[in-house]
């Protein structure tokens, strides 16, 4: 099946900004002919999104890495690093970065609050890797029975 202008990848009701956050301590060895030579760490805050960094920030220490995480979620929000889509290569369900395998056209679309909405001039598609294909029947926007599949 070929997909037109009139298809875009839907928002999964639980979408993330990334799907992995890391806190690493970053070693670096400072010389100065003026206060001595000594090792000082740093720690990194990274972000990922389906495997690849989107976003990255330091601070001097572990505890204001810590203290300071959701002001750096809210700053790689703010500079445009965030996607909540899926992109049509990799699995849509969050933290699994696999391929996709199957693509859905999502029937109805309803609200986190179980409304149905009006449907739209565009075909909502969704991308999923084998393991996750099965969607289940708990909820109304994400189950198999909302779906028709098209790959």
């Amino acid at each position: 099946m070929t997909y037109s202008m009139k298809d875009s990848n839907a928002l999964r009701p639980d979408a993330q900004a990334f799907d992995e956050v890391r806190l690493v301590t970053k070693p670096r060895y400072k010389i100065s002919g003026l206060s001595g030579d000594e090792w000082r760490i740093s720690v990194e805050v990274q972000f990922y999104r389906k495997g690849k960094l989107q976003h990255t920030t330091s601070y001097s220490k572990m505890e204001y890495a810590c203290g300071f995480l959701y002001a750096a979620y809210e700053e790689a929000i703010s500079e445009g690093k965030a996607y909540f889509a899926g992109d049509g290569i990799h699995c849509d369900q969050e933290g699994c970065s696999k391929p996709c395998t199957v693509t859905y056209v999502r029937k109805k679309h309803f609200c986190q609050e179980g409304h149905e909405h009006l449907p739209s001039e565009l075909q909502m598609l969704r991308h999923f890797c084998e393991e996750h294909r099965v969607r289940g029947d708990c909820g109304l926007d994400d189950a198999d029975a909302n779906y028709v599949m098209v790959q």
